[in-house]
């Protein structure tokens, strides 16, 4: 199986900035330990390639997390990295599914609905910055690029993709985020533009190709690559710290608990179960 990465460069004499990645198995990841449908795996998929090309540009204990909140059936569609190269995320509904469009596309705009898009930045800060955008399509990619404008005052381009094949395994997934510098010129723009118009299917083309690929097909060899990471689907949840989490109901809350033989508490990002059986619940009773 091969590492999923992420690239970070400059190119065109510097005026732009890009960062690509290859992560059919970090959306192979999500798919397994959610059961997810295709239209939730293309959505979530999307989501988390975005954040772990955005946490490329984060600096020691920093998370960046991505919230769609629409009003489509998919519910919250959340993703959160940081420096080290491990994303993680997850879907509110992951069972649901829509017949695809009439082009034959999956239908991830109908399952986001509209709302809101929050870009969450924790660098240790007393507040994380948030930065906050209408979903204007719900296709993922474009409401970033409206993110980055808006917000960011950066014009950008975001191409995401995830293919699912029929019987519900990734065929591919990655995506690009290509940003012009201030100092570009409209020819640079109006060049890549040219260029990103020859990628009819950005899914379908890390079927047989790598990032590098792609940037020596938007940017010719006038091009430096200032990062290359390897990116997994990673969560630090453990047993301990729901333990501690637990503690925080209350001794009341903890001895309705304990009626039970057990409880199974499960990581919202991850979904990694964990078991509580009733003589642990009275250890935490006693130490609460």
């Amino acid at each position: 199986m091969e590492q999923d990465y992420c690239i970070r460069g400059v190119a065109l004499n510097n005026q732009v900035r890009f960062f690509i990645a290859n992560t059919k198995n970090i959306v192979e990841e999500a798919m397994k330990r959610y059961n997810l449908t295709p239209l939730s795996a293309a959505a979530l998929g999307r989501t988390l390639t975005a954040a772990s090309m955005m946490g490329m540009n984060l600096k020691g204990d920093d998370t960046l997390t991505i919230t769609f909140k629409g009003d489509g059936p998919l519910g919250n569609i959340v993703a959160r990295s940081n420096s080290l190269g491990e994303v993680k995320g997850y879907c509110d509904n992951p069972e649901v599914d829509l017949p695809v469009k009439e082009n034959g596309k999956i239908d991830v705009s109908g399952g986001i609905g509209f709302g809101t898009l929050y870009i969450a930045k924790d660098m240790g800060l007393k507040d994380p910055y948030v930065g906050t955008v209408p979903i204007v399509s719900g296709e993922i990619g474009e409401d970033l690029t409206e993110y980055y404008y808006s917000s960011e005052q950066t014009l950008s381009a975001v191409g995401l993709g995830v293919l699912v094949d029929v019987d519900y395994t990734i065929i591919a997934a990655g995506g690009f985020i290509i940003q012009l510098m201030p100092e570009a010129g409209n020819e640079t723009g109006m060049l890549l533009e040219k260029r990103i118009g020859l990628i009819s299917s950005i899914s379908s083309y890390f079927i047989d190709n790598t990032p590098e690929d792609l940037v020596k097909l938007f940017f010719g060899e006038d091009y430096k690559i200032l990062d290359n990471k390897e990116i997994n689907f990673k969560c630090h949840c453990n047993k301990d710290n729901f333990a501690v989490a637990l503690l925080t109901l209350g001794k009341d809350e903890l001895e309705k608990l304990a009626q039970d033989k057990e409880i199974e508490v499960v990581c919202q990002f991850c979904n990694e179960k964990y078991i509580f059986d009733k003589d642990e619940i009275k250890h935490l009773i006693a130490n609460n």
